[in-house]
């Protein structure tokens, strides 16, 4: 068993880096059920015996479509799903053709999808052996361009060095652009300029790009990703009068995991709690410990109120 094994709550969406290589001849839909698949996978640890259950409801909520035709944009795209496959290699360095679905159900009001143990591992295994990706689920639903995804899993995978660089050739291939694509024009005004408007409007961070040129050829971009400006710290405190959120601002994963799991089983918050088991209660925490913005006021300032009075927190 790995030893700290770093965990992420539910309204995360964490991907190993070679799914991007997967993602490229996908149409949107079928990159929202993945993305929507992701933390059910993972914070269920499913099997391929296990469905991973999609409303059509939660389809709808979630990437802001109409309701009505959300259950019909499910059915399609996993029928595409399943019709695709991929090759990578395998621990003898043969080479393996997997399909990305096992089979889909259709039930009333939503889609059981069970995928192969290949599929689950990059959503599931997070390590230096399988290097990921994480970005929030609400953040990248909200794009609705398909290369828009693409391009947002890519310069979050470079935020930390804040840039990296493609040639034209390799762009083509990673977001699996047609001829058409093959002129400049077409490229800069159809693909990348729409696209990095769109996340730059939408998303957490800023993303920009330059020509690289050879001569007076264009041969690649540089793209400059940016964190936007988080709201200032002093105004948390105003809002929420009390310094202790600020307190714990700095808590390692395994700090919070281990406060979310005692948190998870104390009477005090016990109203808060809408989940089925103590588990679940305290992933969600442990999002709240990570991201208190992402709730109510109330509820973040009560969590943290409740770990600052605990002694052996202190």
């Amino acid at each position: 068993m790995k030893e700290n094994k770093k965990t992420y709550p539910p309204n995360w969406v964490v991907m190993q880096n070679n799914i991007q290589e997967c993602f490229k001849s996908m149409n949107i839909d079928e990159k929202r059920m993945l993305i929507l698949a992701s933390p059910i996978a993972r914070t269920t640890n499913a099997t391929e015996k296990d469905p991973i259950v999609i409303t059509a409801e939660e389809f709808a909520k979630e990437c802001g479509i109409k309701t009505h035709s959300a259950y019909t944009q499910l059915e399609t795209a996993s029928r595409n799903l399943i019709k695709r496959n991929f090759s990578y290699n395998n621990d003898r360095g043969k080479r393996v053709l997997s399909n990305w679905v096992i089979d889909c159900t259709y039930e009333d009001g939503g889609i059981a999808i069970r995928f192969p143990e290949i599929v689950l591992l990059m959503l599931k295994e997070f390590d230096k052996i399988n290097p990921y990706t994480k970005y929030k689920k609400d953040i990248v639903l909200k794009l609705k361009r398909d290369y828009s995804f693409d391009l947002y899993h890519l310069a979050k995978k470079h935020q930390a060095i804040g840039h990296f660089e493609m040639s034209l050739e390799h762009i083509k291939n990673e977001l699996g652009l047609p001829k058409s694509y093959d002129k400049l024009c077409n490229l800069k005004d159809r693909v990348i300029k729409p696209s990095l408007d769109e996340i730059t409007k939408n998303t957490d961070i800023d993303l920009a790009y330059e020509n690289i040129k050879k001569g007076r050829s264009v041969v690649g971009f540089k793209f400059t990703v940016k964190e936007k400006p988080k709201p200032k710290v002093i105004e948390v405190k105003k809002a929420r009068d009390t310094n202790t959120i600020d307190m714990f601002c700095d808590m390692t994963d395994a700090q919070i995991n281990k406060y979310s799991n005692i948190l998870s089983k104390q009477s005090e918050l016990s109203d808060l709690s809408n989940f089925p088991d103590y588990p679940t209660f305290a992933l969600w925490i442990a999002g709240i410990l990570r991201d208190p913005q992402s709730v109510r006021e109330e509820t973040a300032t009560r969590i943290f109120k409740a770990l600052h009075s605990k002694t052996d927190f202190k």
